[in-house]
């Protein structure tokens, strides 16, 4: 299941620093960046990336990772089939049958936001294995998700 945020910025608590802080990043977003906030815990690096994405007005994807993340809770994965089949009996005495068999691909939060235009906030991404995070490179770099090749 998917969990998109819609968040208001009213009850953001703001100071001179924090809004210096919020117009860069601010710059940076509308330049097409993404932006990477890091600082101790407890320090509203959540909440002020929330209040950015309600600023640039888009919904939000939040995830959390853990050690147990694993790269198709990213970009997503083949679940289930789909069969069509097909009997062809136009002639009597001939029966012609054809069976097809595709796995259905399943995206995850990553290429959901992609596709649906939300801010992605991923949170405690360091905790994830680093492998798992290998696929942001592309993402974030060159603008490309890898997917599996559609059996």
């Amino acid at each position: 299941m998917t969990t998109v945020l819609q968040l208001s910025s009213k009850q953001f608590v703001t100071t001179p620093y924090i809004e210096s802080l919020v117009e860069r990043a601010l710059r940076f977003l509308h330049c097409g960046y993404s932006i990477h906030l890091r600082g101790p815990a407890g320090t509203g690096k959540t909440t002020l990336a929330l209040h950015l994405a309600s600023l640039v007005g888009r919904p939000v994807m939040l995830l959390y990772g853990d050690d147990e993340f694993k790269s198709s809770d990213l970009v997503g994965n083949q679940a289930g089939y789909k069969r069509r089949q097909v009997v062809d009996n136009y002639i009597h005495s001939v029966m012609k049958m054809e069976d097809d068999l595709q796995q259905n691909w399943v995206d995850s939060r990553l290429t959901t936001a992609c596709r649906e235009g939300l801010t992605l906030v991923y949170d405690e991404f360091n905790r994830s294995r680093p492998e798992v995070n290998n696929v942001l490179l592309g993402a974030l770099e060159e603008g490309l998700i890898v997917l599996p090749p559609r059996g």
